[in-house]
């Protein structure tokens, strides 16, 4: 018997992540994506133009495709659901759920794939949904506020990608280790199996995937748990990331104890402002994950009805949510940790900078009072020789003259006159020499 390809009918794909949110930035998200002046009629469109005129279709221009995005309901601080019909290489229908707790669900029911459609194969299914979490990454970027954008571009980069993904399919699947193994390209490497009545739930790495008769009964579950599971993974990414700065204000420690120099400084000083924008950043969103988790704890269990609590029940949330407040914990000793390291190594670095550069100062002085010195000796050898080349002009010229023999016979002061000659022309030479160098360094200081 040969290998078959699982297919399933008709799935939905349900994407769940965590923006740092708060009922401000959730005002602001409404007002963003709503026309202020129709609110209050409820007439449901949104545009992204400057333009208010809503006679045709409003467009919501993201990338180099555009996006006709419609507002279904919304409530004042608190959530907002819309639909956005992405067109591009392929038409996708996508709903769209943002709350203030930061929870956004993308939701689409994917038809066709590949050559396939209705039935469609988890092959073709793995190639569709990383362009449906760039799809709603690139519109989500475009949506939220510029303060939340700097948030997740801090931590992520320009598009934050990191989703857990749900499956919901109607189709029963019979477990296997082929069947496990397709899976696994949509959820991650399979790591609990939980049967249900008319179906089961597969956890996988990053995502679920439910095969049930009637997949409609899992709303709230994928509501409320891959939310959780989200935030998990926001929290596991800070964690990663606090170790991460550890080790680069270890080795800067390192380097500043083995020895640097200015150049060194400025790198290290570049390094730890980054450093530190990241530290105020990852603080920012450990307050809002605080917030969250200490909320989703103290109203466990939600509302819901048996069938939803027994699910989350037979999964230990409970226990994953006290955990998720020690994970918490956990960050905000090692952002202590980190903040107080970076703190100290950049006074330590202001330190070492004040002395290298009292040092340099100290070594330019000397230096400075050497030139000078130098400098007034040159001038001084400089005008010597300018009285050394008139002794030599006189002395030729005398030589030459044949007058050097008669000057011997006349004598001033007991000197003959020859001497004095040569005397007056050499301190001549000397004055003149002098003239010259002030001029030349009146001329070059005064340029």
């Amino acid at each position: 018997m040969g290998f078959k390809y699982l297919k399933i009918k008709r799935p939905k794909v349900i994407l769940t992540e965590w923006i740092p949110f708060g009922k401000n930035h959730m005002t602001e998200f409404i007002d963003r994506i709503t026309l202020k002046e129709y609110q209050r009629k409820r007439i449901k469109y949104f545009t992204a133009s400057e333009s208010k005129d809503i006679k045709n279709l409003a467009i919501f221009e993201a990338s180099n495709y555009q996006t006709t995005v419609n507002i279904i309901e919304f409530i004042p601080e608190t959530s907002v659901k819309f639909t956005a019909e992405i067109i591009g290489e392929r038409k996708k229908d996508v709903f769209m759920y943002v709350d203030y707790l930061g929870r956004c669900i993308y939701a689409s029911e994917i038809t066709k794939a590949g050559d396939e459609e209705e039935i469609i194969s988890l092959d073709n299914l793995s190639f569709v949904i990383p362009d449906l979490i760039l799809d709603s990454s690139r519109i989500m970027c475009h949506l939220i506020s510029s303060p939340q954008r700097y948030l997740l571009e801090t931590l992520y980069g320009k598009i934050k990608v990191y989703k857990h993904v749900t499956v919901l399919t109607e189709t029963i699947v019979e477990i296997n280790e082929n069947s496990l193994l397709e899976i696994s390209q949509v959820i991650g490497s399979v790591k609990n199996i939980l049967e249900v009545e008319g179906g089961l739930i597969i956890f996988g790495d990053f995502g679920i995937f439910i095969s049930h008769k009637n997949p409609e009964k899992f709303e709230r579950f994928v509501y409320y748990y891959p939310f959780i599971r989200s935030i998990t993974g926001v929290s596991r990414d800070l964690f990663f990331k606090l170790n991460t700065i550890a080790s680069k204000l270890e080795i800067i420690s390192n380097n500043i104890a083995s020895g640097i120099d200015l150049e060194d400084i400025t790198n290290i000083r570049g390094d730890l402002s980054k450093i530190d924008r990241d530290l105020a950043v990852i603080e920012i969103v450990c307050g809002y994950l605080k917030e969250i988790i200490e909320f989703l704890n103290s109203s466990y269990p939600p509302s819901y009805g048996d069938f939803d609590l027994m699910i989350l029940e037979k999964i230990d949330v409970e226990r994953k949510l006290k955990r998720l407040i020690y994970r918490i914990a956990e960050i905000e000793t090692i952002l202590k940790s980190n903040d107080s390291l970076a703190t100290s190594l950049t006074r330590l670095l202001t330190t070492i900078s004040e002395d290298l550069e009292r040092k340099i100062a100290n070594q330019l002085a000397e230096n400075t009072k050497y030139q000078v010195a130098l400098g007034e000796a040159m001038e001084v050898l400089e005008i010597v020789i300018f009285g050394v080349y008139a002794l030599e002009a006189i002395h030729i010229l005398l030589s030459t003259s044949e007058k050097e023999e008669i000057l011997k016979h006349f004598e001033i002061l007991g000197f003959p006159l020859n001497f004095w000659i040569i005397l007056l022309t050499t301190l001549f030479g000397i004055y003149l020499g002098k003239v010259i160098i002030e001029r030349r360094k009146k001329k070059v200081l005064k340029e």
